[in-house]
């Protein structure tokens, strides 16, 4: 049997079913690999072993609880896990420990899962770093973020899957950065009580995993409404579309207008193109609204929003929060409410055009980058001397505002070795269509079966 840590989610979980493997087999390998990996990248924020072995003896006393029975899974410390503390690496929350779980942990814990740890975050998920972490292929290199400790634990196999949240490109710039896969879910379809937000309009819950497939497994647990979440959809997942039937939208060059592309990240997707060219039914050269269209208003959104939900820490425990993130919450607290309801007609404005790309120039899929640059340094809080999150969320940030899932996929290697990867988006609620087309894709190339040396 291959060396367990490097086996897939879907084949570690089948592995369990056939009492290949059991619980308490696998999460033994995961926590050894942590102890090797971990004092290089730091990838956890806590790690509870001796909880996790004593949920992994009790799956392996019964019957199969569910799709992720005995499957090791890390959590972004954003997400309410009950007796555990959920600090998102920020001081302001430091001891805050919930009483209950986060609906997504519910559904994770009922279905098998074994919660591991909570992984690293930027402070609060405000930026595009995870400055705690480091990336398994290069440890003087950015994980990206905010999600960066969940990339890097998966990239160094630790875990098998992770949960993320994604604002503006949360889960999919940190996959890029790491040689994982994402996806970033549609408004509303992964219900996100019990979870630290900084926005009700942008921020999503996204599985992330090694492969399309194990993101697939993962998103079927998390989704659907709850009513617990006001703002979760009661629209279900559409049925998968066939890769066969599809058409792959590519951006005209006016998409990448006032955007300094790295050559290798077009060559990336280029390629990426030419493989998805004998997956889809045919490619389309398409519109696509300039993100220079949406950018402005959702910023104004979410700092607005942030301010709003974080009132509290940002009144009476400002001193606790770090400079940065203050700063953005004190920005937000000055939007004006005319200027608040100004930006929100042009998101719709911008949502709409983008639904046009589908509705009526006939695609299925736009592909896109995932970040117009190469994987930062480590530590860098600009780039070309604009600041990390305009610089390197062109791509992303859109995505969110329009409402739109989108699976990040690794795509080839830079020359220094450092994983490249792109996106494809797609409809409202076509998570399952973009996971096939990721799974086609990842079936006749090999970029995601590459381990980092670390």
């Amino acid at each position: 049997m291959t060396e367990p840590t490097q086996m897939s989610l879907a084949a570690a979980a089948q592995a369990i079913r056939a009492r290949d493997l059991s619980a308490v087999e696998l999460l033994d390998a995961c926590l050894g690999n942590i102890s090797q990996t971990e004092p290089v990248i730091s990838a956890f924020a806590s790690i509870g072993a001796d909880a996790a072995r004593a949920v992994a003896q009790q799956l392996d006393g019964g019957g199969i609880a569910g799709p992720l029975h005995g499957v090791p899974i890390a959590l972004k410390d954003l997400f309410f896990t009950e007796g555990v503390p959920t600090e998102a690496n920020c001081e302001a929350l430091r001891g805050f420990v919930p009483d209950y779980d986060a609906t997504v942990v519910h559904r994770l814990r009922q279905a098998g899962a074994v919660i591991v740890g909570k992984t690293n975050t930027h402070e609060l998920a405000f930026g595009v770093s995870c400055p705690a972490s480091r990336n398994p292929w290069d440890p003087e290199r950015s994980t990206g973020g905010s999600s960066g400790g969940s990339a890097a634990s998966l990239a160094a196999r630790q875990v098998f899957g992770a949960l993320g949240t994604d604002t503006g490109g949360s889960v999919r710039i940190p996959s890029n950065c790491c040689g994982t896969t994402a996806i970033k879910t549609t408004r509303g379809a992964v219900p996100r009580h019990g979870v630290h937000l900084i926005s009700w309009t942008y921020d999503t819950i996204g599985p992330m995993a090694r492969t399309a497939e194990d993101c697939r497994i993962l998103l079927e647990v998390i989704a659907g409404h709850s009513p617990d979440d006001p703002f979760s959809s009661k629209a279900p997942l559409s049925g998968a579309a066939d890769p066969g039937g599809l058409t792959l939208g590519v951006p005209s060059d006016s998409f990448f207008d006032g955007i300094d592309v790295d050559p290798h990240v077009t060559a990336v997707m280029d390629a990426a193109v030419d493989v998805l060219r004998t997956i889809v039914a045919g490619i389309s050269p398409v519109q696509v609204p300039n993100s220079a269209e949406h950018a402005p208003a959702g910023v104004t959104i979410v700092f607005a929003e942030s301010a709003a939900l974080l009132e509290e820490l940002r009144a009476n425990r400002h001193g606790l929060i770090g400079e940065e993130v203050q700063g953005i919450l004190e920005a937000g607290a000055a939007i004006s409410g005319t200027e608040f309801a100004a930006a929100q007609a042009q998101r719709v404005a911008f949502e709409h055009a983008c639904m046009e790309v589908f509705d009526d120039q006939g695609v299925d899929l736009i592909i896109a980058p995932v970040n117009p640059n190469q994987v930062l340094p480590h530590g860098a809080v600009e780039l070309n001397g604009v600041p990390l999150i305009p610089a390197t969320t062109q791509f992303t940030f859109p995505v969110n505002g329009a409402g739109l899932p989108a699976i990040a996929l690794p795509g080839g290697f830079a020359p220094d070795g450092l994983p490249i990867g792109f996106q494809l988006i797609g409809r409202p609620f076509a998570e399952r269509t973009l996971a096939d087309v990721g799974e086609a894709f990842q079936q006749l190339t090999d970029h995601h079966t590459h381990a980092p040396p670390v």
